[in-house]
């Protein structure tokens, strides 16, 4: 380095919060911006009045763990986010879809008690039911990684047809939920 040369980090805009010189939350940890902002970004579209499927705005897909609003406390602290599970009292009220790959229940996040809580925290969402992908659904092409994305679009036309019905997905939760209190 020279003298006089500046080593602060350059000034850039940090969309909603203005210019920055920290990393973004983007930048430090993931590679896009946060769920649980993405589904505040899109909320409803206008004349959106209904809750079911023509009334959503966002599809959540998640292959191998819970999306990130509807962790509990202890899950999200297992898996090190520094939200601590705030993600569960901050989410919005929209009607926002989630669908989970049965693999995520199989993945071990914390202990037996907290992946039986977990589980039985998703069984019993009323507001956001969750629905899973069966490994008997096989490979499907754009199911390769999560994603969130508005609905309509064709990756969240194949998870309507290939994922279990709310209460098939509800009895399947509990079902694991049992299995680890059990171990």
């Amino acid at each position: 380095m020279t003298a006089g040369e500046d080593i602060r980090p350059p000034l850039r805009l940090v969309p909603g919060l203005g210019w920055s010189s920290r990393p973004s939350t983007v930048d430090r940890s993931r590679h896009g911006p946060d769920l649980i902002d993405l589904i505040r970004l899109v909320g409803r579209r206008p004349g959106d009045t209904a809750d079911g499927p023509s009334g959503c705005a966002l599809v959540v897909f998640e292959a191998l763990c819970v999306p990130e609003p509807l962790r509990t406390p202890a899950y999200a602290l297992a898996l090190g986010d520094d939200a601590g599970g705030t993600g569960v009292d901050r989410l919005p009220h929209t009607a926002t879809r989630f669908f989970v790959h049965e693999a995520a229940l199989h993945v071990r996040v914390g202990g037996e008690e907290v992946m039986a809580e977990q589980l039985d925290a998703l069984a019993d969402r009323t507001d956001a039911p969750v629905r899973l992908v069966p490994f008997a659904a096989g490979h499907v092409g754009v199911l390769r990684s999560s994603f969130a994305l508005p609905d309509g679009r064709r990756p969240a036309e194949v998870l309507d047809r290939i994922a279990l019905d709310v209460p098939s997905s509800r009895a399947r939760l509990r079902s694991q939920a049992a299995h680890y209190r059990n171990r």
